[in-house]
Formats: C-alpha cells, structure tokens, sequence
C-alpha cells in the first residue's frame, strides 16, 4: 500500500497548499489594498468573521480534506515515507502563488525552497528512524512546557509589530506554528493517556491536557491567519511545515520520553537540518517577490520629497 500512500500525501499536500492560497486571499481582501501588507494586524474579533468569507471557508474545508487524507496515508505506510511526501506543499504553495498572483518565480525563490526541503527530509528521516520510547506524560513536564511555550510565543507576539517587514509573516507563523506544535504533542499525551494507561475521559490530567491542547490549537489558529495577513501564503507554509513538525518532535522527545533511544549523533543531525530548514524559510521570506515590491515601495516613498503647503 506503499504506492497509495505517497498518491494520497501528493493530493493532501496539495490540498493543504491549496487552502493555505485560498484562506491567504481571504484574510487579506479585509484589510486595505492601498497599504502595505506587513502592516496588516488581524483582531480576535476578525479572526472570527473570517468564517463568513466564502473564499476562506473554502480554503479551511481545503485543509481539514487534506489533515485527513494525511490521516489515511499514515494508516497506510511508515510516517518516514509518509512524512517527507507532505513537505511538497511548500513546491505547491509556490507555484499555485505564481499562478494565482501572475509573478514569476525569482532563482533565488527555488533555492531557498529547495534548502528547505532539504533540511525537512533530513529532519523527518532522523526523527521518525530514532524517536522511540513509551513514558507515560506527567502533568507537571506538561504544565511547565505550556508555560514556558506560551511564554516564548506572547515574547515573539510583542517583537513581530516591530520586525522588519520582510520577516513579519515569517515571525507571526513561527508562533502559531509553534502553538500547534505543542498543541499536537498534547494531543499525542492526551491519546496516550486514554488508550495506552487507560486513563478515564473525565480524568483531571486528561481534562487538563486537552485544555492546553485547545488554548496552543486555538491560539495557533489566530497567529497562522496574521501571518496570512502580513504576508505571501508560501512563507506561511514553509513556516507552518518547518516548524510545527520541529516543535512537535521535541515535545515527544523531551516530554514524552520519546528520545531515550536517540544518540548524539542523530540529535545533531536534526539539529543540523532543523537549522538548514530555518535558514531556507528566512531566505524565502527575504527574496519573495511580494517581500521585494514593498521594499522597494518603502524605499522610493522614504526618497520622497515632503510636500509643504503654498
């Protein structure tokens, strides 16, 4: 069932980009088209009445198809297969941009997709061959990384308004993708909480850990449309698909005892992709043409010459 498996997270990777373009048009038809875009901030209350945007809705049934077609395949192969096949949302995100958008994809747009790519196979081979362990999660480990995740990401959310613009979009991802990260090793906690130690629904620690479970989903969602709002959708895609599988993995290795078996020399080859990945998305985010044309705006309006009054 190999063969299927790829099949279906080629068309979940591409509906995945799909509704990521589709959502992108959504959030940013509410806000000025005279300014520029990494200006743009979305309220809760915004976030909200994105629900009634045709476009948007679209693009979020896009994403939920494609979250359970993913699903599917990785009933279906090995996540070492599986996984890697689904990073070809940031290609798509890439292309469906160009062609929705009518640019031409800049040399230099590929090579820090490819770098990207790269560093995301390497990291999924590692993690998904090395990452083993069966601890049961503790509620005070989960208690301390939501605090210290949640801290690290309100620091982030204060320095994003002040960034250059460029990396506006890339920082607003980071967060949310970093929210759902968590989110998701929660999620994997709370699972094993009920079906591996037969932990009862109304438990306090499984109530407890689905509550933060809902708060890094929720929040994560908010960032995810700012960087939506303050930038190309393809950035927010490379963001969401370097950093959340990042994030995610660490949570298991670290909170989840998943990393008892892992050496050091593989802890630094992830380390060594993760960075590779990263430094992909920074150089995405800086030579996208979208990011190129409001520099270039910002410029000429700042060599502009004030109007004074007669």
């Amino acid at each position: 069932m190999i063969p299927v498996a790829i099949l279906l997270q080629v068309i979940g990777s591409f509906l995945f980009a799909g509704g990521a373009i589709l959502q992108s048009l959504g959030v940013r038809s509410t806000f000025d088209h005279g300014g520029h875009a990494s200006d743009n901030r979305l309220s809760l209350a915004g976030l909200f009445r994105l629900f009634l945007i045709p476009r948007w809705a679209l693009g979020l049934l896009c994403v939920l198809i494609g979250a359970a077609i993913n699903f599917t395949a990785l009933t279906l192969a090995p996540v070492a297969v599986v996984q890697p096949v689904g990073i070809l949302a940031v290609s798509w995100s890439v292309i469906l941009s160009s062609w929705v958008h009518k640019h031409r994809i800049p040399p230099n747009v590929w090579v820090a997709v490819v770098i990207t790519l790269v560093g995301l196979v390497g990291f999924t081979l590692i993690s998904s061959t090395h990452a083993t362990g069966n601890q049961e999660a503790r509620t005070v480990p989960l208690v301390i990384t939501f605090v210290v995740v949640v801290s690290i990401c309100l620091g982030l959310a204060a320095l994003a308004p002040r960034a250059v613009p460029w990396l506006k979009a890339t920082l607003w991802s980071s967060i949310g993708a970093t929210l759902y990260g968590m989110a998701t090793g929660m999620l994997k906690a709370t699972a094993d909480l009920i079906i591996r130690y037969d932990n009862p629904l109304l438990d306090p620690q499984v109530i407890l850990t689905v509550a933060m479970m809902l708060t890094g989903f929720v929040g994560g969602a908010w960032m995810i449309q700012q960087g939506y709002a303050s930038g190309p959708a393809e950035i927010t895609v490379a963001t969401m698909t370097t950093v959340d599988p990042f994030v995610a993995v660490l949570f298991g290795l670290i909170v989840l005892g998943e990393g008892s078996q892992l050496g050091l020399l593989p802890g630094v080859g992830m380390a060594a992709m993760g960075a590779v990945a990263i430094y992909g998305v920074v150089l995405l985010s800086r030579f996208h043409p979208e990011a190129q044309d409001e520099h270039e705006a910002r410029t000429r309006a700042s060599h502009t010459p004030p109007v004074h009054p007669v």
